[in-house]
Order: structure tokens, then sequence, then C-alpha cells
């Protein structure tokens, strides 16, 4: 985003390089990122050849923390796997966190260096998050050692958002990096080509008035997008990607009618496709993750409806939204949180959207029963199911009707084979 005033001059003895600030990383140290992840930091201390037994936390790994996760001398933890560390050839060691975690996780394991991306200052020296807050605010007010240094890293690119914001005092050292700045960037989501039955759906399980959640990005937030007959929506995500910016633009998502912070839209993280609309909008604001994300504040909000994907569910109702074949695929973000939201309010829906089948359809994403380490959500989360063949309400329902009703929305050339295992399994 283009500002006018020159934060570098105005706070000439806070303006620090990534070199310099990657240079107070010692050997045995933690290291404590933000997401999106400081990039040149990491990428600087990528070079560094002079430590050891580092653990750095980056929450979603790219550029710099795939280069990170390449040098010997450093441990990447991370609680959700990218498809740029895949790509990069590396690994990281995965922390099972839900994102309304990570403020404690940070409290708890306190690190010596702390680096978050923010917007670049202003001038009454306020530092806005810019894109992201999540768990930032945390890593950046965690009480400290007196050795222990929190520097911000200042990207020109990123939107200056109305909410919760730092101070230029709560940097040991701000990060100047080019005024091209460096675009967040999330994985590529692929939705299948017929949109139009998992609109009906949701056309169905959404009233007016209703406050909406969706998933980062893919099937979910596509099919919101496309409700824009619909009345005076709120928004209260986790993410705000474009589909969700579509229903404000149209007028379809006003906020008129919400029980918190009416009239705004309120997330804890943005996509890039958004900044221009977000940019210093009054109509926007963003949370922390720990009151956003708080499963009581989820419930407080009229006609919550939190719409998410998953990559494969079970007769038992059990959900798999991390796992690939038994290896970690990404990461559970809020997911979890807003399921466990919704069943605090009888007005309250969850609902998990996902083709019936994959690889072309070979595949059903409706198993009979997930595998070992692989549920996200159990049994007792998931309450509505959509797929391209229908509905299936899994809320109050006893496990003979779960299991029938998901068989019900599975693709026909997989119903047999999935009825056959539920005879075998007694659940039918």
């Amino acid at each position: 985003m283009t500002h006018e005033f020159d934060w570098t001059v105005a706070f000439a003895d806070k303006v620090i390089t990534a070199e310099h600030a990657a240079s107070k990383v010692a050997t045995g140290d933690t290291v404590m990122c933000s997401l999106p992840e400081p990039t040149a930091f990491l990428m600087a201390l990528a070079e560094r050849t002079d430590i050891a037994d580092v653990s750095v936390f980056v929450p979603a790994p790219r550029r710099g923390g795939a280069a990170a996760a390449a040098n010997p001398a450093i441990e990447v933890r991370a609680p959700f796997i990218t498809q740029i560390l895949r790509k990069a050839g590396v690994s990281a060691e995965v922390v099972p966190l839900r994102l309304q975690d990570w403020a404690g996780y940070a409290r708890r394991h306190g690190a010596r260096i702390t680096v978050v991306q923010t917007a670049t200052p202003l001038a009454d020296g306020r530092v806005l998050p810019g894109s992201v807050i999540a768990g930032n605010d945390e890593l950046v007010r965690r009480s400290r050692g007196p050795h222990d240094l929190v520097f911000a890293l200042a990207n020109p690119v990123v939107p200056h958002v109305r909410g919760d914001h730092f101070q230029v005092d709560d940097f040991d050292g701000i990060i100047e990096i080019p005024a091209k700045g460096a675009t967040p960037v999330f994985d590529e989501r692929t939705p299948p080509a017929d949109l139009a039955p998992y609109i009906a759906a949701l056309d169905e399980l959404i009233p007016d008035g209703a406050t909406v959640q969706a998933g980062v990005g893919g099937l979910s937030e596509i099919c919101l997008a496309a409700l824009t007959h619909k009345q005076d929506l709120g928004i209260h995500t986790e993410v705000i990607g474009p589909g969700l910016v579509d229903l404000m633009k149209c007028g379809a998502a006003t906020g008129r009618l919400k029980t918190q912070w009416q009239g705004k839209a309120t997330f804890t993280i943005s996509q890039p496709e958004t900044f221009a609309h977000i940019d210093d909008n009054p109509a926007c604001e963003i949370v922390p993750a720990q009151i956003q994300l708080d499963h009581a504040t989820i419930a407080k909000n009229r006609d919550m409806r939190c719409v998410n994907s998953s990559l494969q569910l079970d007769l038992w109702g059990q959900a798999n939204s991390e796992m690939i074949n038994g290896m970690q695929h990404s990461g559970v973000g809020g997911q979890l949180d807003f399921l466990r939201g919704c069943q605090m309010s009888d007005s309250a829906l969850s609902i998990l959207v996902m083709p019936s089948t994959a690889a072309g359809g070979t595949i059903s994403r409706i198993v009979p029963r997930i595998g070992d380490n692989a549920v996200t959500a159990t049994r007792y989360d998931t309450q509505v199911v959509v797929t391209e063949q229908g509905i299936a309400w899994l809320r109050d329902a006893s496990v003979r009707q779960k299991a029938q009703r998901l068989i019900a929305i599975a693709h026909p050339d997989h119903q047999a084979e999935l009825t056959d295992e539920a005879e075998r399994s007694g659940l039918i």
C-alpha cells in the first residue's frame, strides 16, 4: 500500500536490516516468527554458518522458512505444512496447534528472538499489524527476559487495517525492506468445475442476516461468494478472502444485524486479493485470534454459519482436513475453533463442504474409517456435510443415521462398497 509518510526518517533510530536482526540469533536460541513469515529475516538467518541448535517457529513456512529448514543448524517448527515447503524438499517439525492456541504457545515457550511482519509505521507511532494479526499480538506483548529482542519487519505492500495495533516503542528494531515489499502467498486450491450443487446447498442452509465464516480459499469461499442475493449477512471469519469481500461489495454482507462488531467484517488474516478493499476501511476490523476464534465469542454471533472444507469424512462422522496417505499435508488453522464455537449455540451451524470423490472419481472422499492419526474433527464436532450429491445432517443423529446419511451423499459409484463396509462394521 502507498502511504506518503516516511517512517524511516521519523523513526531512524529504529531502522535495521534483516541481516542485522538475524545476526542477533545465537547458538541454542529459540526464535518465533509471525504469520505471514518475515521472509527477509529468515533468508538472512538461513545464510548463517556460525550457529547451531537453533529452533525457529514459523506458522506457515514459505520461501524463508524453506531456506531456514535447509540449514542443518536450524530446526523449523510449524503447525501448518505448506506447498512451498513440500516443493523445496525440506521438512519441518509439525506442532499440532489450533490457531487460537498460537498465543498460548508463545507465552509457554518464550523465544529470545521474535520477528513479526507488520505494516509500515504511522506518523503517530502506531504500527498496524498489516494483513495478519492472528497470534502475533502475543509475540510482541508477551513478558520478556532481559536479553529478549522483538523486531518488526515493516512490509510496504500490506494494508493498513483498522483494529488492534502496536507502537513503534514495542520493538527493539524495525526491519526495512524494499518498496515493492513481499505479498503474502497462500496455497493454491482447485475447486470442482460444477459449483451449482454446493451453492444450492449453502443457499438452503444460510438464512438472511446470518453471520458467516469461510475456510481459506477453495470451495467453501467460492460458493459463499455466489450468495449475492442474500440480505444483511455478517462476516466473522478467520481469513477474509476475495469471495467474502465480493459479498460486501455487492451489498449482501452489510453486518447491519451482527450481534458483535455491528456493521464491521472482522477477521484475523486477510488474503492479498482483499488488500485494496480492506485498507483503512471503517467497515473492516482486524482482531487477534485468541479473541476472534474464542469459542464463546463465535457462539454469540447471530445465526453463525461456519463453512469449511475437508479431505475425507468417515461413516462415523470423523473428518480429516490435514493428512494425505498418512502424511501431513496442511494444518487445522481455525477450523476446529469454529466447529466447536457452533456447538455452543443452538442457532449456529457448522458445515463441511467437499466433493464426494478425488483422483478423477476413482477415490471416495467418504470412507469407512479415517486412518490412524488423521482425525481432525471428531464425530462429536461435525454437524452438516455437503457434497455435490446432497446434504447430510449429522447433528443429533445416531451412529446408524450418520452412516446412512453419509452413504447417501457419497458418489453412487462408491455407495455399494460403503454400504457393505458399514454392515460388516455393524454400523447399519
